[in-house]
């Protein structure tokens, strides 16, 4: 089941049969519903996770104990690679934000063994984490650069479906932002026809020139 499921993903497609064999044998499947966690943040990493299917937020906790999103993912995802790798606690916690998600649990010991013998699995866990640090930055520019405006034609550059699958609430506390301001700036996006009635981009030239103002 696992062997099949890995065979589907593009981030497998450079493994031979033999390879995907011995990835399903140090793994097994987890199955999450809305709301359900992965791992709380300062939890110590017992496995490197895959997320297969469905969504998962990863946030911190302030000391005034209000949440902030540090990213969303969608499968096929590594997630928190680097606390697994080095051995160190989780510095923020994953929660499912959809039913019916499937994450990999790969045994930890076994799984840094074959990083290490295997120049391809080294390569692959190297893309993955080079995307997370284009990340991170996105999301220091995010809260402590952007205004508003800038922080919406950000992500909906860098995500251009993604308001097809989340809701509006859910983006504007991934932006740190008001829900009413989220929404009167994407009334304002309309009235441009940078994006239409369903928030799908039209004119990725004009949104181009507001990120650049």
């Amino acid at each position: 089941m696992i062997t099949e499921k890995l065979r589907e993903l593009d981030l497998f497609k450079v493994f031979d049969d033999v390879e995907i064999e011995r990835f399903a044998e140090i793994s097994t499947l987890k199955k999450l519903s809305n709301d359900n966690i992965l791992f709380y943040e300062g939890e110590e990493p017992k496995y490197f996770y895959l997320l297969l299917k469905g969504h998962l937020k990863v946030f911190k906790t302030d000391l005034k104990g209000h949440e902030i999103v540090m990213h969303y993912f969608r499968e096929p995802a590594f997630i928190a690679e680097m606390p697994s790798l080095e051995g160190i606690n989780f510095p923020a916690t994953a929660i499912a934000t959809r039913d019916e998600v499937e994450v990999l649990l790969i045994d930890r010991d076994k799984f840094s063994n074959l990083i290490k013998s295997n120049a391809r699995f080294s390569f692959q866990l190297m893309k993955s984490m080079t995307v997370k640090i284009k990340q991170l930055e996105l999301v220091i520019n995010r809260n402590m650069i952007y205004d508003a405006m800038t922080k919406v034609c950000s992500f909906i550059e860098e995500n251009p479906l993604y308001f097809q699958s989340a809701k509006n609430k859910d983006i504007a506390n991934f932006l740190n932002m008001a829900p009413e301001t989220l929404s009167r700036i994407l009334g304002k996006l309309r009235k441009l026809e940078i994006i239409d009635k369903k928030n799908l981009l039209l004119d990725n030239d004009k949104l181009k020139t507001l990120l650049e103002i």
